[in-house]
């Protein structure tokens, strides 16, 4: 893995305005789906983001892949403001960065024959037509573990896998420098789940890919990743190494939903860490930390403002108020916050 920055996220905000009631009505507020989020992706390099449903994740795909619109924030992309970029030189470098989605069959269109789905890019793109185009769709398949002769099949005559390869088959079509995987595994079952990530691997062994992996299911996400993104409610809270984050997780929400985890041995106990309440609404989030109305460690600063990240560690960054340098947490071993996780 190479330590050249390929994506840089900067305060990257997108809020949904509500409808109104009637044309005379004030605004009705916004939901704060992505709230001021920045994190840096490596060449070369798995980077996963984890969290509960509804707290940005796929809305963060979508603005990186310029699928929606930011209100405000950069993005800057192999060297380029994605964020200004229009035109041609926007289609130039979209080619560069493709997703793989959810669920494979909503992403497929039905209408057309697997030929024409992985072949859409060339033709979009002016990439390649006719026979060469052709020629180009079967090697993709057959790289996916699929025969060639699949082109004229359509999509509902393949099973959830296949149509999950079909799908990263067209995102590689482009040589892309970066694919964001959107739960990508989570609508297969077990057994094809591993099979989709050894493949992913594999690729990105063999192409230099960078994945942005999101997914809520955490042991997927260490079993894929080498660094690690948590968000809560529009805002990412932890970031660390792989290793790091399910070692010593340090943001209380961290720590709950690792030890949420099931374990495989029966006969282990794991303490379970529940955090009370419901989530809050994205419209109108609690101020300062936005789990202070479910953290059992909640102090009052924690209600009053918002926590900056903190190094704990090398390469491992918290926003929690507990790790501010006037709690002197950062050294010491018997954090109340520690949880068993061997």
């Amino acid at each position: 893995m190479k330590n050249d920055v390929l994506l840089e996220v900067k305060h990257l905000k997108k809020h949904f305005p509500l409808k109104k009631k009637s044309i005379f009505s004030k605004p009705a507020g916004s939901v704060k789906a992505v709230d001021d989020v920045s994190f840096s992706v490596f060449e070369g390099e798995t980077f996963g983001l984890v969290g509960e449903s509804g707290c940005g994740k796929s809305t963060l795909s979508r603005l990186i892949t310029r699928l929606v619109k930011a209100d405000s924030g950069e993005i800057n992309f192999d060297g380029q403001d994605f964020l200004r970029l229009s035109g041609s030189d926007l289609r130039k470098e979209r080619k560069k960065i493709q997703m793989v989605f959810q669920k494979p069959y909503e992403s497929l269109n039905p209408r057309m024959t697997v030929g024409e789905i992985i072949g859409a890019p060339f033709e979009i793109h002016h990439v390649a037509k006719g026979a060469e185009k052709e020629k180009q769709v079967k090697n993709l398949l057959e790289m996916v573990g699929l025969s060639g002769q699949y082109v004229n099949r359509y999509p509902h005559e393949f099973s959830g896998g296949q149509r999950q390869r079909i799908g990263i088959a067209r995102a590689l079509a482009l040589n892309p420098k970066l694919i964001i995987c959107d739960e990508a595994v989570s609508a297969l079952d077990v057994s094809i789940q591993s099979q989709i990530l050894n493949l992913l691997n594999d690729l990105q062994k063999e192409f230099n890919l960078t994945y942005l992996f999101i997914s809520h299911d955490l042991s997927v996400v260490k079993h894929v990743s080498n660094r690690i993104a948590v968000m809560y409610l529009g805002r990412i809270v932890e970031i660390s190494d792989a290793s790091g984050l399910y070692a010593s997780p340090k943001h209380p929400y961290t720590q709950a939903l690792l030890s949420a985890i099931p374990v495989p041995n029966p006969d282990h106990k794991k303490e379970q860490i529940i955090l009370e309440g419901d989530v809050p609404s994205p419209v109108n989030p609690p101020t300062g930390c936005r789990l202070c109305t479910r953290c059992p460690y909640v102090m009052p600063i924690c209600k009053e403002i918002e926590p900056e990240f903190m190094n704990v560690s090398e390469g491992h960054t918290v926003a929690c108020h507990l790790y501010s340098s006037s709690n002197q947490l950062l050294n010491n071993d018997t954090l109340p916050l520690s949880i068993k996780t061997s």
